[in-house]
């Protein structure tokens, strides 16, 4: 049985304006890894995540799930494989944190319960669970979200990613907002839940220290094309400077 969990393919994406994001770039994710993509800014990484969210479509190459190509087809055949987290934390603002959770895992909430805020006990408990996973074991869970600092807020994120179980999570510039050290924090709690959990990750990163410790491999972009795709203890000053210079 293929390693091989999520596979790109030849993927090319043009904007107007001759504008070339993705220059035929080949990435193969593998089951429970960790992969951090370092770039400078433009360089196409939150492009590369947005065309395997099925957000923006490619005007070349395929995209395969477990050998599956979705390209073109429902998104929704594969979403509830794959689960996000975001830089801005991408949360309801105005709703509690446990609210926040359960709607990552809303394709498995029957319409009428969400429209009434008649959640099931079981989604409820496992949101508790998750809460307390992600460091949050003592906060008020019917609290707003608007009323928590950014690293509460991310650790919401990440439990809604969480919360469906999913099979991989794909991270655009998670903690960019966030201080360093509480960026530091996050990150590891990503990698901590994500190996527990057996879920590979795809995030894209700017910091070069936090993308040596977080990932297993570390993919380096600039320009829509890759330059270095390697385990991370294994890159170079000559890889850097090749990417940032």
């Amino acid at each position: 049985m293929s390693n091989t969990l999520l596979k790109i393919e030849s993927v090319c994406k043009i904007y107007p304006g001759n504008v070339l994001a993705l220059n035929n770039v080949n990435i193969n994710v593998n089951n429970n890894e960790i992969i951090a993509i370092l770039g400078p800014s433009g360089s196409g990484k939150s492009t590369l995540i947005r065309t395997i969210l099925g957000l923006t479509s490619l005007n070349k190459g395929n995209i395969y799930f477990r050998t599956k190509n979705y390209k073109d087809k429902n998104f929704n055949v594969i979403r509830n494989s794959i689960a996000t987290i975001y830089q801005n934390f991408n949360l309801v603002s105005r709703s509690s944190i446990i609210k926040n959770i359960i709607l990552g895992d809303i394709a498995k909430v029957s319409s009428w319960r969400v429209l009434f805020n008649a959640w099931p006990k079981e989604a409820q408990d496992k949101a508790i669970d998750i809460i307390e996973e992600v460091g949050l074991k003592d906060i008020d869970y019917n609290k707003r979200v608007e009323n928590l600092s950014g690293g509460q807020q991310q650790r919401v994120g990440i439990a809604r990613a969480l919360i469906g179980s999913p099979d991989i999570i794909l991270a655009d510039e998670p903690v960019s907002s966030l201080d360093p050290q509480t960026a530091k924090d996050i990150l590891n709690l990503i990698r901590e839940t994500a190996k527990k959990n057996k879920i590979s990750v795809l995030c894209s990163l700017h910091q070069i220290d936090f993308a040596k410790t977080f990932a297993d491999r570390i993919i380096g972009m600039k320009e829509g094309n890759i330059l270095f795709d390697k385990p991370a203890k294994n890159i170079l000053k000559f890889d850097l400077n090749k990417l940032y210079k």
